[in-house]
């Protein structure tokens, strides 16, 4: 009988950036979420080989380099992997993790992610995940395939939120080495929490720039209404490196990847509306008066705020807030789409440029590592 997704599992856990451990396994302990897809590929990268004085057919096929990369889409349910992906776990702009400082006592916390400036490779981090295909107990003679992917690390992660839907998570990954193996899926305990949706949020444009905490009022912020999508991307452009012959650490193959450089991070954004009036295209010239292309655009604070308990800018503050609040910074619209047709609402569709981005995570995490 074939296999089915109800029978897969897929766990991660952070690799220690002490004494530069990048791409050595480690326990896995910490569930993705609500995974709906993962997609992993490795390639042997076969070198085919003819020879002088030989026939027509190949004289060798042999392996190259072993890449593995992949993807995967899950659920929104907690802030802890999004560190894989943004870097940093801080309340300070230190360029290494200080971990999370306190929101209420010793109950809740604030963790601080994409504050600090772009690592060292070895310091960014890194994570192991273990992907099983389960068919039966693991005992001898199992038929599951177990697969334990080290040194991996976020390309690009996308945060998409869309009325009517969960808010979704969807990233590609390059791995330095798999290990696979016939044991039963480690035991990990899964959230119970509900996954972020699309109605728990709000969104706003505002020249001030608000920290976690800050209330959004009337008189200070420009709430953009009426918006139906919107979509987040960090990109790590990362660089895969490879050398000849030999290995410099227990962690790496003759064949796997060697290391893999973090490069500067890109981000961009987009919006979809209802149109509602002319302010929004006022802004997308340059100005909230422009009547015609400005010369210099006006930059904007993007702040995209999910709740699902409490109330940002509260007092006192409760160890029962649950909350994120995405801050894009220093944001200028490319580009602007509002088609028409009759009948329909007419929609407007915008392009962001982001300078940079931060993200805050307010929970009862202590630890994202």
């Amino acid at each position: 009988m074939s296999n089915s997704g109800y029978q897969q599992s897929l766990y991660w856990g952070a690799e220690s950036t002490a004494g530069n451990k990048y791409g050595s396994s480690v326990t896995v302990d910490q569930s993705f979420g609500l995974v709906q897809s993962v997609n992993p590929t490795e390639t042997n990268n076969l070198i085919k080989i003819r020879t002088m004085g030989g026939t027509r057919d190949y004289n060798n096929i042999v392996p190259g380099k072993f890449e593995v990369s992949g993807s995967f889409e899950y659920f929104l349910q907690g802030g802890a992997f999004l560190r894989m992906a943004i870097g940093e776990d801080s309340g300070s702009t230190s360029t290494t993790d200080s971990g999370p400082r306190f929101h209420t006592g010793a109950a809740s916390y604030v963790h601080v992610l994409g504050s600090a400036a772009s690592p060292m490779a070895d310091t960014f981090p890194s994570f192991t995940m273990e992907f099983t295909d389960e068919e039966d107990t693991g005992a001898v003679g199992t038929k599951n395939l177990k697969r334990t992917y080290n040194g991996c690390r976020i390309n690009s992660l996308t945060i998409s939120g869309t009325v009517d839907e969960p808010l979704s998570i969807s990233g590609d990954w390059i791995a330095q080495g798999v290990t696979p193996s016939t044991a039963a899926a480690t035991s990990v305990t899964d959230s119970t929490d509900d996954p972020f949706v699309f109605y728990q949020g709000a969104v706003y444009a505002t020249s001030a720039v608000p920290a976690y905490d800050t209330a959004i009022t009337a008189t200070t912020h420009t709430q953009i209404a009426e918006v139906n999508t919107f979509d987040f991307t960090v990109s790590n452009n990362l660089e895969p490196i490879w050398y000849i012959s030999g290995t410099t650490a227990p962690s790496q193959t003759l064949r796997g990847l060697k290391n893999l450089n973090v490069k500067g991070r890109d981000y961009e954004a987009s919006l979809g509306l209802h149109f509602k009036n002319k302010d929004m295209f006022h802004r997308f010239l340059g100005s909230n008066t422009a009547t015609s292309p400005a010369t210099d655009l006006n930059k904007y604070q993007v702040v995209l705020d999910f709740v699902r308990s409490g109330r940002i800018g509260s007092d006192p503050k409760l160890a029962t807030d649950d909350y994120m609040r995405l801050v894009l910074g220093s944001c200028a619209f490319n580009d602007m789409n509002m088609p028409g047709s009759p009948e329909d609402i007419v929609s407007e569709n915008i392009g962001v440029f982001v300078e940079r981005a931060k993200l805050y995570v307010i929970d009862a995490d202590a630890l994202f590592w």
